[in-house]
């Protein structure tokens, strides 16, 4: 009896240290994720200044172009979500599916954002987008 008392505490204790391990790992993918939707939104948002703080250096002014090129448009991201495809240490690619939707005077042209592998490397400590293909 007291054998499989310790083995169900053990048990418990494994499945409660698996659970916050997996939970660490979400989180960090939640990061890397995370700085591509921003990116987006700051596109919607016409706010060029914020692609200063998530983009790496090597790619800052093409993602400020990026959001040049939504100038004098009304925009929205339309059914617009992003996941971590593949992550390692310093790496990673992000992609999202989803489309942005630009109002050019009435006309609404869709710029679908499905099929974009993004870049998204670490640059002092913090995640960047760094481009995509």
């Amino acid at each position: 009896m007291k054998k499989v008392i310790i083995f169900i505490c053990v048990a418990l204790i494994l499945g409660l240290t698996l659970a916050c391990s997996s939970e660490k790992k979400n989180e960090k993918t939640a990061e890397e994720a995370a700085v591509v939707e921003s990116f987006y939104n700051a596109i919607v948002n016409h706010d060029r200044d914020v692609i200063g703080t998530i983009a790496c250096a090597d790619w800052e002014k093409n993602g400020k172009r990026e959001v040049d090129a939504f100038a004098g448009t009304k925009t929205e991201l339309v059914d617009f979500a992003c996941s971590v495809a593949e992550s390692g240490a310093e790496s990673a690619t992000v992609s999202c599916s989803g489309k942005i939707a630009a109002a050019y005077g009435t006309e609404i042209t869709d710029f679908p954002i499905a099929g974009r592998i993004h870049s998204v490397v670490k640059e002092n400590g913090e995640w960047r987008i760094c481009g995509f293909e």
